[in-house]
């Protein structure tokens, strides 16, 4: 009687930023997970700032994922054996030339869309309205997402968000065609650097409670040109 095939143990290798003077900066806040059973492998990139909730996050996800790749595994044709090679005659020798340093990759992020997902840079993504935790880089993408379906960004240029809470205040209720009256200035700053822009303001209201995107803000400020859906309207 044949035994049943032992399932193999699952594997998973992480690769956490170090926190740096009581934190992580949003620019360094990318981790790595290797999630492995048998020959077959997940390898995902998230954001993390030393919250626990982030690594419980990546990890179902990577555990989802890689159940999906092991009922559809990829299918590796098999190496052809190599014919015998005919003696070749010495060449002379020539110096060569040193290799190149390899040339580190600047991590990622994948920002969910309302159709597949936009992989940017994490340098394109900055907040400089010096939130550091885990939930403001979340509004961060929330807020990037609605830019790329709105029309307004392409996420191949940087840009900077002053208060996620706010920013993202603004743009909840705006539909993608609704996004298309304003330009990308209205909602964030351009370049990897500079000081926060000036705007003249009203206070808006707290989100809703039941709004599961954005955590409750008791106060926000938004340029008095976005309070409504139509800046131009000299009516209002």
């Amino acid at each position: 009687m044949t035994q049943p095939k032992e399932t193999p143990n699952t594997v998973l290798t992480l690769t956490l930023p170090t926190p740096e003077g009581g934190g992580i900066a949003p620019e360094r806040a990318t981790a790595t997970l290797l999630i492995q059973r048998g020959d077959l492998a997940h390898v995902r990139q998230f954001h993390y700032s030393g919250q626990l909730a982030d690594l419980i996050i990546a990890i179902r996800e990577a555990t989802i994922e890689l159940g999906l790749l092991e009922d559809n595994p990829p299918i590796i044709p098999e190496t052809p054996k190599a014919l015998p090679k005919a003696e070749a005659k010495p060449k002379p020798t020539t110096k060569k030339a040193a290799p190149a340093p390899p040339v580190e990759e600047e991590p990622t992020i994948d920002i969910p869309l309302r159709k597949g997902t936009k992989t940017v840079r994490i340098s394109h993504l900055k907040i400089v309205g010096g939130e550091t935790d885990a939930a403001a880089y979340k509004q961060a993408v929330l807020i990037a997402a609605k830019l790329i379906d709105g029309g307004l960004w392409d996420g191949q240029s940087p840009i900077r968000i002053d208060d996620v809470y706010a920013t993202l205040r603004k743009m909840k209720h705006l539909t993608n065609a609704e996004m298309g009256l304003f330009s990308l200035t209205d909602f964030v700053q351009l370049g990897e650097g500079g000081l926060p822009q000036d705007a003249a303001g009203v206070v808006a209201s707290a989100p809703e409670e039941d709004d599961q995107d954005i955590l409750e803000v008791a106060s926000v400020t938004i340029p008095a040109s976005l309070d409504g859906f139509h800046p131009d309207d000299e009516s209002e």
